[in-house]
Formats: C-alpha cells, sequence, structure tokens
C-alpha cells in the first residue's frame, strides 16, 4: 500500500490463518448443516490456502 510491498512472508503467514479460520467455520457450518455458508467458506478457505502456497514460492525464491 502507498508504494510499498507487504513481505512474503507476512502474507505467508495471514493467508494461512485465513485458510485455517476459513476452515474451521466451513466445517462448522457444513456439520449444523448450512450448506451455503460451508461452501461460501470452503472455498474461501481454498483461495487462502491456495494464495498461502504461492506467497511461500515468493519468499523462497528471494534472497
Amino acid at each position: 500500500m502507498f508504494g510499498r510491498r507487504v513481505p512474503p512472508n507476512v502474507v505467508f503467514l495471514l493467508s494461512l490463518l485465513l485458510a485455517v479460520v476459513c476452515g474451521l467455520v466451513a466445517y462448522r457450518a457444513l456439520s449444523a448443516q448450512s450448506w451455503v455458508t460451508g461452501v461460501i467458506a470452503l472455498v474461501l478457505a481454498v483461495w487462502f490456502a491456495v494464495d498461502a502456497v504461492r506467497s511461500y514460492g515468493w519468499s523462497r525464491r528471494k534472497p
């Protein structure tokens, strides 16, 4: 933001944290048979997990 990049390790940690939180929300919602909320949370969990994997690759490339 404002011309500065967020370090890849911060993006990795935040994305991983959000993926876990969304995964837990999806589990709870699907357990309660709230299908729409569960599917939306599951899609977001996968989205954040993929983002975490991508940002991990960015941090591995940079010295």
